[in-house]
This record gives structure tokens, C-alpha cells and sequence, in this order.
């Protein structure tokens, strides 16, 4: 599995297609393609972890998109730290497992892991 943070707007789908081959992707949802984009918007789902496993246990060579969403300014709403953490530390545990972690940066991919 190979993770690919950054900020939104970075170019992350344009690296993945470019550089990683990526064709058939899914939007913020669990499927059949090898690559699933915007992530972020997909962690506060019910059964997420389990979905999540299921579909890497189906798809070892997966590649995900992420968007960073904890750097800034801390939100006020308790909800939407709990949603910024979660996004944080699920990374965290795709980044332990990943054979490959790029951050996309102003179009520019570094390989961090």
C-alpha cells in the first residue's frame, strides 16, 4: 500500500497518475479500484476501521490520498478537532504499514518513507 498526503489543492492525484500509474479510482468511497481519494472525508463513517481493513486485506497494493487537515489554526468546535485527529492518526497507522508515504507540496512529491 503506498499513502500520499498533503494539502488540498498540492497535486496529489496528478503525482499518483503521473508518477504511481494510478487509472481507476474511487471518491471517498470503498470499491473495486486501487486507488480511493480523499480519505479525510471518509474517517468519520460508521464501521470505517473495519471497512478500511477489509478493503486493504482485498487490496494490498492500494494507493490512498489524503488530505493534511491538522496543521492550522485549532478548531473551536470539539467535533471537528476530534474529526482532525482522527484524520491524523489514522494516517499515522497507513504510514506505519505502508510500504511507500509520499507529501505532495506545490506539485512537488517527496518520497518520506
Amino acid at each position: 500500500m503506498i499513502l500520499v498526503i498533503g494539502g488540498l489543492g498540492q497535486g496529489k492525484l496528478a503525482f499518483a497518475k503521473e508518477s504511481l500509474g494510478v487509472s481507476h479510482l474511487l471518491d471517498q468511497t470503498f470499491g473495486d479500484a486501487d486507488c480511493i481519494i480523499n480519505l479525510q472525508d471518509m474517517v468519520m463513517q460508521p464501521d470505517f476501521d473495519e471497512k478500511l481493513q477489509r478493503y486493504l486485506q482485498k487490496h494490498p497494493d492500494a494507493i490512498l490520498i489524503c488530505n493534511e487537515v491538522g496543521c492550522g489554526v485549532v478548531p473551536m468546535d470539539a467535533n471537528e478537532r476530534e474529526y482532525r485527529e482522527r484524520v491524523g492518526r489514522i494516517c499515522c497507522q497507513l504510514a506505519k504499514r505502508a510500504c511507500g508515504v509520499y507529501r505532495v507540496f506545490c506539485g512537488i512529491a517527496t518520497k518520506i518513507k
